[in-house]
């Protein structure tokens, strides 16, 4: 049973499984069942609002509209459980949406998603990018909550400080014989190979900039999208990079990789943004995001 209109439901779930097919399968009745309802809602708002493509992805109009719809769901799902506790496992059978970065997801965020699942039974469909830019997937509609490094709340949200994740830049003790062993001056940044995350992480910008006072672009670069495989990637002496502290395990302890600035540490704001809606389920969310912060990241 659902409080939610047929069409607003199919709309939501082709959204969410980005297609028709998986979204009848999810709802239990035919592709061409949830076709006939999406095109009833669109007649009804006057404006196309998924794009008909696989994956399926919703057009501006759709996401606006979808930044509305999401957030009845999640209403309507305390709704049931306080009316029809009985059907107290409609609220557990909902997934919902969170955007984040892959260094929290690496190292403390887990442990307060495994706390609610584990309490409440919440299932999540976790988002993930940049800090910089998880803030888009909340505007568009497609999560509750993101974990930002944006402080500025978008209009309608809330914004929650949960303090600084603090990184260093490391390496194995032959790279930095090879490249650093008369200092870290810019000509070694410009020659010794770097690894990135990706095109706009700008990270190890920041901190050749912190060290030498200006702007290098080093000749080498190794893109390597993985939190996890930055780290390894330099454990394998493909180069130095910048790296969450949380990220190194035990390879400083072992000598595996050293740090190569250990007095330089770069400190990046990290804050939960999330609907602005009296939402007990959204305030469990984000009391066990703010919780496991705490223990982890700097004030």
């Amino acid at each position: 049973m659902s409080l939610l209109s047929p069409q607003i439901v199919a709309f939501i779930a082709v959204i969410e499984e980005a297609s028709f097919e998986r979204a009848a399968k999810r709802l239990f009745v035919t592709p061409s069942a949830i076709s006939q309802r999406i095109k009833q809602l669109e007649e009804r708002i006057g404006q196309l609002l998924i794009i008909r493509q696989f994956p399926c992805k919703p057009t501006l109009a759709g996401e606006k509209l979808l930044s509305r719809v999401k957030l009845m769901s999640l209403l309507e799902s305390e709704v049931m459980a306080d009316f029809l506790p009985d059907e107290s496992t409609i609220v557990h059978s909902n997934t919902f949406s969170i955007a984040v970065n892959e260094d929290s997801l690496s190292t403390w965020l887990l442990s307060a998603l495994a706390f609610l699942y584990q309490k409440y039974g919440y299932q999540f469909d976790i988002k993930i990018d940049n800090e910089d830019f998880t803030l888009e997937n909340l505007k568009n509609g497609h999560v509750i909550g993101a974990l930002t490094s944006e402080s500025r709340p978008l209009q309608g949200c809330v914004v929650h400080n949960l303090g600084l994740m603090r990184y260093c830049a490391v390496s194995t003790v032959d790279m930095f014989n090879q490249y650093f062993s008369n200092g870290l001056t810019p000509t070694a940044f410009q020659r010794a190979p770097m690894i990135d995350y990706d095109h706009n992480d700008f990270l190890q910008k920041r901190f050749i900039e912190k060290v030498v006072g200006q702007e290098i672009l080093p000749n080498n670069i190794h893109y390597v999208p993985s939190a996890t495989g930055i780290v390894e990637a330099a454990r394998l002496g493909m180069g130095w990079c910048v790296t969450l502290e949380g990220l190194l395990g035990n390879t400083l302890e072992t000598g595996q990789l050293i740090n190569i600035a250990p007095d330089i540490s770069l400190y990046a704001p990290l804050y939960w943004q999330c609907a602005g809606i009296r939402s007990k389920i959204l305030s469990q969310i984000t009391q066990a995001i703010i919780t496991e912060s705490k223990q982890v990241l700097y004030n």
